[in-house]
């Protein structure tokens, strides 16, 4: 069995060192940039963190089935420390806030990771940092159970960054959203769920990769938009308030882009579905991890009721 408390424990170590990792690769006279295809590149931050990410996971949970993005290993040592499981105990995960009780352990052959180890990378090639993030999603029988953001760098002025990780995670039965700066915060801070303007929807979307038609297409649905770059990037911008939801018009979004954003959106209760209402499998036994029905997600499942109608067949 897979405990909560204990996966949180170690996620939480896992997306703090990520953000070590990009940040020193960051700071270093070569980051190994190499390009995929086009407008998709990979850096030895990718690589590594993934590397990373994975021979931790591995040594706690040897049977856990683990998805990532990319096919290459880092093959140098990794010199960080390796994680335990009891940074956090069981009673903060154990119950929503109108007091239930909800289940605190998972059959393990049941589960798979999905790991996006540098999401946004196009963003840090170019020097677009606060667009950053690690994503660590985990899955209970193909549907998004558990997630972990990290957001690795603040913006502090025009290309100007401080590095101060901020990590946001939660189980979506729960109903709660926690978040840490770092790890050795035993009581995780908890995000409270924001409110919105009816009167004022503001449309969260890409600013990459987008044509002149999708452009119109987005600009057609009347409400002001938040353009950025990176899914977990949107994904924070809807748990904070700061966009109230999220859409995206494309297949090229694969499921460890989405996986963690999932879970965290509807521990707020919200929705998050393809562009008519299709739910999200994540079954690590597919020959493409691909999302082919686009994104509609909100905190406010209301939101995505209503746009819904407008959203069908723009893809």
């Amino acid at each position: 069995m897979l405990k909560v408390h204990e996966f949180f424990s170690v996620a939480t170590q896992l997306a703090y060192n990520a953000a070590i990792i990009i940040n020193q690769i960051r700071l270093s006279t070569d980051i190994g940039q190499k390009w995929k295809g086009i407008d998709d590149p990979v850096t030895i931050a990718d690589i590594k963190a993934q590397t990373y990410i994975i021979q931790q996971l591995q040594k706690h949970w040897p049977q856990l089935k683990i998805v990532g993005e990319e096919s290459t290993v880092y093959d140098q040592p990794i010199d960080l420390p390796d994680t335990y499981n009891n940074l956090y105990t069981e009673d903060i995960f154990n119950k929503t806030p109108n007091n239930l009780k909800v289940r605190t352990q998972y059959e393990i052959e049941d589960l798979c990771v999905w790991v996006d180890p540098l999401d946004g990378t196009l963003d840090f090639v170019q020097g677009d940092y606060d667009c950053v993030t690690t994503l660590i999603g985990l899955s209970y029988k193909k549907q998004a159970l558990m997630g972990i953001i990290s957001q690795p760098f603040v913006k502090i002025a025009d290309k100007q960054y401080e590095f101060k990780p901020k990590i946001y995670f939660g189980h979506h039965p729960q109903r709660r959203v926690f978040y840490t700066y770092d790890t050795k915060q035993l009581i995780p801070f908890e995000l409270l769920k924001p409110s919105y303007d009816p009167s004022n929807i503001i449309l969260c979307t890409s600013k990459n990769r987008i044509t002149e038609t999708k452009q119109k297409q987005i600009q057609s649905l009347g409400c002001p938009l938040l353009q950025m770059g990176g899914s977990g990037k949107k994904s924070l911008s809807i748990l904070e308030g700061k966009g109230d939801l999220f859409l995206y018009i494309g297949v090229k979004m694969s499921k460890w882009d989405i996986s963690a954003p999932e879970a965290l959106i509807k521990a707020f209760g919200g929705r998050f579905v393809g562009l008519e209402g299709q739910i999200y499998d994540y079954n690590h036994e597919d020959k493409t991890y691909d999302n082919p029905y686009g994104l509609l997600a909100s905190i406010h499942s209301e939101l995505v009721e209503k746009f819904l109608p407008k959203t069908t067949g723009l893809l």
